[in-house]
């Protein structure tokens, strides 16, 4: 591996984030070196640069057997696979980490908000899928955990444990969702500032040729977000903000006619979408994880969390995922 242009990369923080430890560097780097060993088991001049999706796949395997398929572990390949330019390899990473520990991460909120023995009690047993698993298994494990959730806490208690957006970015990271509000003359100016700043991202994508999450940006998947407000940055209607998800893989979602088909292009949930296709039914209460996510840049931007619900979603059989956002007091129009 090239670690002297990798710690530069990292230096940088182009594609990563900043100051990460020396730590995290040098765990990165040893994991990219056994990467790399274990794919030169097929070829002795192979390098990460040469990596395909299989050999991605082949490696988590290989951690699986003795639980070292870690978030930490897979992120370091990540950051590599950006530096080395290997797009191939980066979009089967971010597709394996996307939601990858999502369950985990709402079990650890159970924990948090009901205690170690509440916890225990609704979950103690409960085997959270690991990072990797194939997403085909995903449906089966969500409907137990939702039916253990709201048997033990109920829909209410439910809902609002989800929409604290527990796999949402922490608030800092929407620190300028705020700034933007605080420099609006009113909520509709926000709302315009936000189109105006998530189309300009989408279009960076698309001219660097690099990833939105895990999607690729073109043209028409441009176009189709200019032209639809309340999924460039919402729409306010009185004293509600309409917000409708963006495609989960745009480009797949507009070429597609099949409405079975289209539905499961806008999903983003690795944990619901393959139950599109296989006809498992996950609780609708799930969506609210959703609504939490959604909400979470308006919970910062308002200083207060934002009451949100779920008006549509694809898993409930609907053509999108779209939500509804109450305007808190002080920001609210005299006349809505």
């Amino acid at each position: 591996m090239d670690e002297k242009g990798f710690r530069k990369f990292i230096k940088e923080a182009k594609r990563v984030p900043k100051g990460l430890s020396e730590e995290t560097i040098r765990s990165h780097v040893r994991m990219v070196k056994e990467f790399e060993a274990f794919i030169r088991k097929k070829g002795p001049k192979k390098k990460f640069g040469d990596a395909k999706a299989s050999d991605v796949k082949e490696f988590i395997k290989h951690l699986t057997k003795d639980g070292r398929n870690t978030f930490d572990n897979l992120i370091g390949l990540l950051r590599y696979a950006r530096f080395a330019g290997n797009k191939d390899a980066e979009l089967s990473l971010l597709i394996i980490l996307d939601g990858g520990n999502i369950l985990g991460i709402l079990c650890d909120t159970v924990k948090k908000e009901y205690g170690e023995g509440r916890y225990e009690e609704l979950l103690g047993d409960f085997k959270k899928p690991g990072i990797g698993t194939p997403f085909k298994r995903m449906p089966k494990a969500t409907i137990e955990f939702m039916g253990r959730l709201e048997s033990g806490i109920g829909e209410k208690g439910t809902r609002a444990l989800l929409l604290t957006g527990p796999h949402a970015a922490p608030k800092e990271y929407y620190a300028e969702e705020k700034k933007m509000l605080d420099g609006s003359k009113d909520v509709d100016e926000y709302l315009k500032k936000r189109r105006e700043k998530f189309i300009g991202e989408l279009k960076g994508y698309m001219d660097s040729g690099t990833l939105f999450f895990t999607q690729k940006i073109d043209k028409a998947a441009l176009n189709f977000v200019k032209k639809n407000p309340e999924i460039a940055g919402g729409v306010r209607k009185g004293n509600l903000i309409y917000c409708t998800k963006v495609p989960y893989m745009m480009i797949e979602y507009l070429k597609e006619k099949d409405p079975t088909m289209k539905r499961y292009y806008y999903c983003h949930c690795p944990l619901a979408r393959e139950s599109i296709l296989s006809g498992d039914t996950i609780s609708r209460n799930f969506c609210y994880c959703s609504a939490g996510y959604e909400k979470r840049p308006f919970d910062v931007a308002f200083g207060k969390p934002v009451k949100a619900r779920v008006q549509q979603s694809v898993l409930w059989g609907d053509p999108v995922c779209r939500f509804v956002l109450e305007i808190p007091e002080g920001h609210r129009k005299k006349k809505a």
